[in-house]
């Protein structure tokens, strides 16, 4: 029997808590080889502006730095290996947000082929209303309900937890993100 290597796949930047959930969902329910990043586990966000700072700190700084810091996961990058970015774009310019969305932003960054920014417009909650994800509150009790809507903790699993081929393909009908992307990405490492 061939065993194929098992190797960090993606690393996921997260805008914030919300988005730290359903990443951290998607790779305990998969099983997937990804590391998903944030600032203080979500607690404090990442916004658009403060991207390319967060790529320019002592792991993001080199691809040297990059490799040293995931030494234990991978040696090399290969063209599949991937740097999700999500992030939602209700707290900047027009002008911020087509820099993110086409990539622009990360010209001069040696990790720019392997970028690839998933927007939500204009957040992650707006996303999943129109991809018929069902939750009950809105607002600040909102981020409770992520952990229900992704539970990564058995106690929080119900039958309304997410069915990830049905959540991907009513993603990639939504025309405020390209989160659908993301997905099937996930669904094709596992």
């Amino acid at each position: 029997m061939k065993y194929l290597p098992s190797y960090l796949k993606a690393i996921v930047i997260c805008h914030g808590k919300s988005e730290v959930q359903m990443c951290k969902f998607l790779k305990n329910k998969l099983r997937l080889r990804i590391e998903v990043e944030s600032d203080k586990n979500g607690e404090k966000s990442i916004q658009i502006l403060s991207l390319m700072k967060f790529l320019n700190n002592t792991i993001y700084k080199t691809k040297k730095a990059f490799l040293a810091h995931y030494s234990d996961d991978i040696d090399k990058l290969t063209d599949d290996f991937k740097i999700f970015i999500i992030m939602d774009t209700d707290d900047c310019s027009k002008q911020e947000k087509e820099a993110f969305i086409k990539k622009t932003m990360f010209k001069n960054h040696w990790a720019y082929p392997y970028i690839v920014p998933i927007f939500n417009d204009k957040n992650l909650e707006e996303v999943l209303l129109n991809a018929k994800i069902k939750f009950e509150k809105t607002g600040k009790k909102m981020k409770k309900e992520y952990i229900k809507i992704f539970p990564t903790d058995l106690k929080y699993e119900t039958s309304d937890t997410v069915q990830i081929e049905e959540f991907r393909d009513n993603l990639v009908k939504c025309k405020n993100t390209n989160m659908g992307e993301f997905v099937d990405f996930c669904l094709k490492i596992a």
